[in-house]
């Protein structure tokens, strides 16, 4: 009997095996040991040339595996941390991080952070400065510790919009002063430079010089050209030409951001005179909307390609989805103009639709089907040799110039550059492409570019004189009368 005493004390002595104090995680039936969660309230505001903080907070169903921590939950200490932006079906890494260790891609160089993921491990939040219009999109958190991983996303829409606006009657009509009441005028607010330069980094191009709210004035170059410099070094940027007398004449640039109501068209079969247009917003208990309150929905997604008439007297329609009958391949606010220079509202007996503001909600309708027997509306801004400034003050400079080529112009013979705004996509904001009215005359424009004129010359028209439209013999495609 003594040898089988040692075997009785072991199996009195040897303690049973139970899970480790970690929680559950490792069978197939067990909740995930690291959760990742995005709060969605209180909701984020996220404005133009704002910042933004995304939180992307950790939470593990026991304690966090340490270096210490046995078995094949050995890991380094801290989690890994990798946040990622998602537009249109594409990917984008924003930055990776372990414990000390952040890596930003170049292009978030000095716009990205986690400023509490050092102190904090269990709180990854994104900190994202100077907003863009094109930082709109998904945000997706992603983070590993170990084997166990996790991730949350949520979509951001950044607010505001930066536009370029001048009197309907003539170009460059604005001291400072009235150039801020012009902007009050229309439901904005005059844009400041970070405004300004925050669109432009979202791919936003307008070659016309104009006030901001620092009493400079500027406008912003991507693809530098003659009489649109850029920075003035034959690179991209925003031209600045520092404080201007407050008494010089010039457009201005505003920013419209919020939407306090809803925007919808309305239409009849005769269309409507500006008097009418106002009128029958009256009788729907709105209003004409203003070119702020029109950028502002088309910022938002408003999509409607027909011409409407706006409360300033102008003639405007906004475009999302691109398509060629409706102004063009790019996105924007579409104005008509009168004339090929870009100035002049149409008569205020001309025939279109309306856009009507009502106050009290924040939403617009679906995008109004396009009426049957829409033409075509065509874009036809000519390029224009502009007002030279002092050669004392600037040395061969212009005030910026319309950058445009003619729809009688032989394309292949004359292209512009490529522009930065066809490779954003249809996703990114752009300046508006501007149109002439069909319903009215235009004046002398000079020779179109594709003609022959020279490099240089000025249109007669610019000059006073009366002028001529210019015929350019394009097989199969007639210049425009109207």
């Amino acid at each position: 009997m003594a040898p089988a005493l040692p075997l009785l004390l072991l199996c009195v002595f040897v303690p049973p095996v139970v899970p480790e104090p970690f929680g559950p995680g490792d069978g197939a039936e067990d909740p995930k040991a690291l959760q990742v969660s995005i709060p969605r309230r209180p909701a984020l505001d996220a404005v133009l040339a704002g910042d933004i903080t995304i939180p992307c907070l950790i939470s593990y169903l026991g304690p966090p595996p340490t270096a210490g921590t046995a078995g094949r939950r050995a890991v380094l200490g801290a989690p890994r941390v990798k946040w990622t932006f998602i537009s249109e079906g594409r990917e984008a890494e924003i930055l990776v991080a372990r414990g000390d260790r952040v890596k930003v891609s170049e292009d978030y160089r000095l716009r990205a952070s986690l400023p509490v993921f050092q102190q904090r491990h269990t709180n990854a939040s994104l900190l994202l400065t100077e907003l863009r219009p094109n930082d709109s999109g998904i945000y997706r958190c992603d983070v590993q510790h170990g084997i166990e991983d996790g991730h949350d996303i949520l979509d951001v829409k950044v607010k505001g919009v930066v536009f370029h606006y001048r009197e309907g009657s003539m170009r460059y009509a604005y001291t400072f002063a009235e150039a801020q009441e012009a902007c009050a005028r229309i439901g904005a607010h005059i844009a400041t430079p970070e405004q300004l330069y925050a669109a432009y980094m979202g791919g936003y191009e307008q070659c016309d010089a104009g006030w901001i709210a620092d009493q400079t004035v500027r406008y912003p170059i991507h693809t530098p050209r003659e009489a649109c410099y850029g920075d003035m070094n034959g690179f991209p940027g925003v031209r600045n030409y520092g404080v201007v007398d407050p008494e010089d004449m010039y457009d201005v640039y505003c920013y419209a951001e919020e939407l306090p109501g809803e925007i919808f068209l309305e239409t009849a079969p005769d269309k409507f005179t500006l008097e009418e247009a106002a009128a029958r917003c009256r009788a729907l208990g709105a209003e004409l909307a203003s070119t702020g309150q029109l950028y502002a929905a088309w910022n938002a997604g408003l999509d409607a390609c027909s011409p409407g008439w706006l409360a300033d007297g102008s003639v405007r329609y906004p475009i999302v989805t691109p398509r060629e009958r409706c102004g063009g391949a790019l996105p924007g606010v579409k104005t008509i103009f009168l004339f090929r220079n870009q100035t002049g509202f149409p008569d205020a007996q001309s025939r279109y639709d309306a856009y009507c503001f009502r106050e009290g909600t924040n939403s617009f309708p679906e995008a109004a089907r396009e009426p049957e027997g829409l033409q075509e509306i065509v874009t036809v801004a000519e390029k224009l040799e502009e007002l030279q400034l002092p050669r004392a003050q600037v040395e061969i400079e212009s005030r910026g110039a319309i950058y445009a080529v003619p729809f009688f112009e032989d394309a292949e013979l004359e292209k512009p550059s490529p522009s930065p705004e066809d490779a954003l996509g249809t996703g990114a904001r752009h300046p508006p492409l501007d149109s002439v009215s069909p319903a009215a005359p235009l004046p002398g424009a000079g020779v179109p570019r594709g003609c022959g004129a020279e490099r240089g010359s000025r249109d007669p028209a610019e000059q006073g004189a009366p002028g001529t439209v210019g015929e350019c013999a394009v097989p199969g495609h007639e210049p425009s009368r109207t």
